[in-house]
C-alpha cells in the first residue's frame, strides 16, 4: 500500500547532489560560456576587425598629430602643447621595445578588455546578456574607435582610463573608500593624457555623494576621490612649474580659447592692439577657416602670425581676445556652441561649417600615404619602418567605414534615456551610476564645443558611454530599478 507521504516523496524526489570532478566542471563552463555568448561573438568580431586593420595598415596609422604624443619618449620633459600623459604611460612599453606597432597593439587590447569591462559591469546590475553586448557595440566595432586605437594618440588610452574609472565606482552599489581614492587616482590619470578630462572629479564626487547614505559613507568615499584625483595632477603641476616657472599642466589655454572665437568674432567690435589685429581672420564670417589652422598654421594670421613686443605674455593676448570677443556677442558664442553640440548627432560624420579635419579619423586617408617629413622621423624613430598599405584588406576597411559607426541619431537617442534613467525615481539604485555615464560621456564630448572647437575625434566618450547609459538605464526603468543590485 501506498501511502500519501510515500505519494508525496515519490512526486517530489530528493534534489540531486552538485556533480563534482571534471564532467561537473565542464558541464558548468559550458553553462557560463553560453550565457556570455552574445558578448564572446561581438568580442569576437572586435578581434577580428583589429587583425584586419593591423594587417591592412603595419605597423600604424602615422596620424599629423602623433609625432608630438611620441616626442616624450625622446625628450623627457613636460610640453607646452599640452600634458605628457600619454607619454608618461608609453615609457613602461618603449623599455619593453621602443616601437609603434607595440604601442597600438596595446591599445588594441585595451579596447577589449574596456568592453568586457563594460559589459561586466551591465551584467553585474541585471542587464540581460543580450543588451549588455549591443551596449559594448560601438567600443568593438565603431570604425573611428578603430582608426583611433591604430595610431600614436591619446584618445584610446583616455577612454580606457574613463572606463576604468566608471567601473571602478560602479562596480557595487557604495563605492569604499579605497574605491574612491583608486577612482580618483584613474581620473587624475586621465587628465594627464587629456586635459580636457579634467571635470572628472566633479563627477565622481557627485556619484559618490549620491550612491550612499549617511553623511559620512557619502563625504569620506567623495574626499577620498578628490584627494585620489589631486595626487597625479598636483605632481604634473609641480614638475611642469619646475621646467617653465608656473604651475600647470599645459601652455595653451590662451590658444584654445581664441580659436573657439574665430568662428563668429567681429573684430570691429574689439578693443585690440595694432600687434593684435593680426589674430582677427581676414575672411567674413561663414567663410571662415577651420579653427585649428588659426591656432596651429602659417597662413598670415593667427596664432602664428602674433608677434608681442618684449615684456608682453603671449598666452595673456590670447585670452584677452577670446574675452573682449565672448563679452561682445555672447549670443554669437552660445549659438555657435550649440551648433556644435547639435552636429555630434548628425547622422554622417562630414565636415559642417567651416570644418575640415573628418578626414583624418578615416582609413580612406591612409591608403597608400605617403610620409611627410613630419611625420616620417616618427616611425624611424619607434621602430624604422615606415607605414604599409596590404590590399584588400586597407579597401575592405573603406568600405567597412562607411557602414559601421554609431549614428548620431542613435548617440541622441541614448542620451535621452539616459538623462530619463538619472532623473526618474523608477530607475532607483541605478540612477547614480546612468548620470555618471551621462556626465563623463556627454560632458567630456561637449566641453570641446565650449572651449576649443568641435572635432569629431573628441566625440569618442558619447560614442562609447551614452550607448552603455541607455541600456542600463532601460534595463532599469523597465523593472523599476535594477534586477541585481551589487
Amino acid at each position: 500500500m501506498t501511502t500519501t507521504a510515500g505519494r508525496r516523496a515519490s512526486a517530489h524526489p530528493a534534489p540531486r547532489p552538485p556533480e563534482t570532478g571534471r564532467a561537473g566542471g565542464a558541464r558548468r563552463w559550458r553553462a557560463r560560456l553560453g550565457d556570455h555568448a552574445p558578448l564572446l561573438v561581438v568580442l569576437g568580431l572586435g578581434l577580428l576587425v583589429r587583425l584586419v586593420v593591423t594587417v591592412a595598415f603595419w605597423p600604424a596609422m602615422m596620424v599629423s598629430d602623433a609625432p608630438s604624443y611620441l616626442r616624450f619618449l625622446g625628450d623627457l620633459q613636460p610640453s607646452l602643447e599640452r600634458p605628457d600623459g600619454y607619454g608618461l604611460l608609453l615609457l613602461p612599453l618603449s623599455l619593453v621595445a621602443d616601437d609603434v606597432a607595440l604601442f597600438v597593439g596595446v591599445q588594441h587590447v585595451l579596447g577589449l578588455a574596456a568592453a568586457t569591462g563594460l559589459y561586466a559591469l551591465l551584467r553585474r546590475w541585471g542587464v540581460g546578456r543580450w543588451w549588455a553586448a549591443v551596449g559594448v557595440l560601438p567600443l568593438l566595432l565603431d570604425a573611428m574607435v578603430l582608426v583611433l586605437e591604430h595610431g600614436p594618440l591619446s584618445d584610446a588610452f583616455f577612454l580606457d582610463l574613463l572606463v576604468l574609472a566608471v567601473v571602478l565606482l560602479g562596480w557595487r552599489r557604495r563605492p569604499s573608500p579605497g574605491v574612491a581614492l583608486a577612482a580618483g587616482l584613474v581620473m587624475g590619470c586621465a587628465v594627464l593624457v587629456r586635459q580636457v578630462g579634467t571635470p572628472l572629479v566633479l563627477a565622481g564626487a557627485l556619484f559618490c555623494l549620491l550612491a550612499a547614505s549617511g553623511r559620512w559613507r557619502r563625504l569620506v568615499p567623495a574626499a577620498l576621490l578628490v584627494v585620489g584625483f589631486v595626487v597625479p595632477v598636483g605632481a604634473y603641476s609641480a614638475w611642469f612649474a619646475g621646467t617653465y616657472g608656473s604651475p600647470g599642466l599645459s601652455g595653451i589655454g590662451g590658444v584654445s580659447s581664441y580659436m573657439r572665437t574665430t568662428t563668429f568674432v567681429d573684430c570691429d567690435r574689439l578693443e585690440l592692439a595694432p600687434y593684435a589685429r593680426v589674430l582677427c581672420p581676414p575672411e567674413p564670417v561663414g567663410e571662415r577657416r577651420d579653427p585649428t589652422d588659426y591656432g596651429w598654421y602659417e597662413i598670415g594670421s593667427g596664432v602664428q602670425s602674433l608677434a608681442v613686443p618684449p615684456g608682453v605674455d603671449r598666452q595673456a593676448v590670447l585670452q584677452d581676445f577670446a574675452r573682449q570677443a565672448l563679452a561682445a556677442q555672447p549670443l554669437d558664442y552660445a549659438r555657435v556652441v550649440l551648433r556644435d553640440v547639435a552636429l555630434g548627432f548628425d547622422p554622417l560624420r562630414a565636415d559642417r561649417f567651416e570644418y575640415n579635419t573628418v578626414f583624418k579619423w578615416k582609413f580612406a586617408t591612409y591608403v597608400d600615404r605617403e610620409p611627410t617629413p613630419w611625420t616620417e622621423p616618427g616611425f624611424a624613430d619607434h621602430g624604422g619602418v615606415q607605414q604599409q598599405t596590404r590590399q584588400p584588406w586597407a579597401d575592405l576597411l573603406v568600405a567597412y567605414e562607411r557602414v559601421v559607426y554609431t549614428w548620431g541619431p542613435v548617440v541622441l537617442l541614448s542620451l535621452v534615456v539616459g538623462a530619463v534613467g538619472a532623473l526618474s525615481p523608477r530607475a532607483g539604485a541605478a540612477r547614480p551610476l546612468v548620470l555618471l555615464l551621462v556626465l563623463v560621456g556627454f560632458g567630456l564630448s561637449v566641453l570641446p564645443d565650449i572651449t576649443t572647437q568641435f572635432v569629431w575625434r573628441y566625440q569618442l566618450p558619447a560614442i562609447v558611454l551614452l550607448p552603455v547609459a541607455a541600456v542600463l538605464a532601460g534595463s532599469a526603468l523597465r523593472h523599476r530599478g535594477p534586477r541585481r543590485v551589487p
